[in-house]
């Protein structure tokens, strides 16, 4: 910009020069235009000397970055129990007693993201940085604050992805699209840290292979146990990384994976070793005009902290210090039908079940149900509208179900 504001003093200079020539006739007119370029020469100048003192974002050469994100409201209105910002059906709570409405608003899942990207000899190289609202809770008497959350912090190179980012065995292209956070009941769900390399085997197929975070999630008689406590780090129960591999094949109008993942787990208070795997089959297709159908099925043993209802639920220690693992399996559906250009309908069936004899009062099956709206008046402005019905079940057989209700807006930028 100041490169071309000097060119065009340049230029003024020079008709200022031509104008008093061609005035030759007449010293009054010459007098005249060479004061009002003069005047125009020396706003430009000043503007100049402004510019060169205002901040800038300086990047390297070759580097394109993007930032991007939404701002989304919910509002929120159970009718049931409150079961928190996200429809947690885990914590649907088997009675009656203190069952009671309640409506809640917040701007939590609101995220912003910073991608990055530049040519290498080797390829392009991308960056992926991304967070939300949903970390540590918030004073809803006062300020409404709550902690920013790492959601995705990765590159990617010829292959390679390195980084805190989706697991290889979720099946992120086929999740069905809700207004609630959470989803559907029996997903895969978790993003962590891993190395990945992703191997194109033609132009529709892709095989993917990484090692990813380790962490147990299961129980003993004390509660929960995992290697990250309260009380410092308890090592001995991930001494390997989670190992995935996933086949993907993809064309126009449909799209199917098929990934699986290998686990190792150690007792945290005997010698005992478990071993954990799981699979998954996902897919999503057009069939038709406007619609569109995605679907996952997952079964394993030890997989519990990989599918979103299945925290604690890797695996046991009884009193002997001997490992369980836990079988869990998962199914998920899920429609959506564009109504009009403006306006989308959608479906999704969730169902999760887990083969869990630790306690009679531990869960054993739940299924959710969303049934859906969104409207876009324009571009970046998406307005929803959601029932959300939560069934849970727990190994005695007794049962309770919830239902909420739930609007947002989300204005991307």
């Amino acid at each position: 910009m100041q490169t071309s504001i000097k060119s065009r003093g340049r230029r003024l200079a020079l008709l200022l020069s031509t104008a008093a020539l061609a005035a030759g006739g007449s010293p009054a007119l010459a007098q005249q235009s060479a004061a009002d370029l003069r005047a125009e020469i020396a706003a430009l100048e000043a503007r100049v000397s402004g510019l060169e003192g205002e901040g800038r974002l300086k990047f390297s050469p070759g580097l394109t970055v993007k930032i991007g994100g939404y701002i989304k409201t919910d509002f929120i209105f159970d009718f049931d129990e409150a079961l928190g910002d996200a429809f947690n059906v885990d914590g649907i709570t088997i009675s009656d007693v203190g069952d009671n409405s309640r409506f809640r608003a917040h701007a939590r899942q609101s995220r912003i993201f910073i991608k990055t990207s530049s040519q290498t000899n080797s390829g392009p190289l991308t960056t992926h940085f991304e967070f939300d609202f949903f970390g540590g809770n918030g004073n809803e008497i006062f300020s409404n604050s709550y902690s920013p959350r790492l959601r995705h912090a990765y590159g990617t190179w010829n292959g390679w992805t390195v980084g805190q980012t989706w697991s290889n065995f979720m099946p992120i292209e086929s999740y069905p699209t809700t207004v609630e956070f959470n989803g559907p009941a029996g997903i895969p769900f978790i993003r962590q840290a891993q190395l990945r390399y992703t191997f194109p085997v033609s132009e529709n197929v892709k095989i993917s292979a990484s090692l990813e975070n380790s962490e147990f999630s299961g129980r003993d008689a004390g509660g929960p146990i995992s290697e990250s406590t309260t009380a410092g780090i308890r090592a001995g129960i991930d001494e390997i990384p989670d190992i995935t591999l996933a086949l993907a094949w993809k064309t126009d109008k449909s799209f199917v994976k098929l990934a699986g993942v290998y686990r190792r787990f150690n007792s945290p208070t005997s010698n005992d070793s478990a071993d954990g795997w799981g699979v998954n089959l996902s897919g999503n297709a057009a069939l038709w005009q406007g619609g569109t159908v995605q679907a996952s099925f997952t079964y394993g043993e030890g997989i519990g902290r990989y599918i979103i209802n299945g925290f604690a639920q890797d695996a046991f220690v009884d009193a002997a210090g001997t490992l369980h693992t836990i079988a869990a399996s998962g199914a998920t559906i899920g429609v959506s039908q564009e109504l009009s250009p403006k306006l989308t309908a959608g479906l999704a069936l969730g169902y999760y079940q887990v083969d869990d004899t630790f306690a009679p009062t531990d869960t054993d099956n739940v299924s959710t149900v969303h049934a859906n709206l969104f409207y876009k008046p324009t571009d970046r402005l998406t307005i929803g509208a959601e029932i959300a019905y939560g069934r849970r079940e727990i190994v005695t057989g007794a049962s309770d179900n919830a239902t909420r209700f739930q609007t947002s807006f989300q204005f991307n930028f």
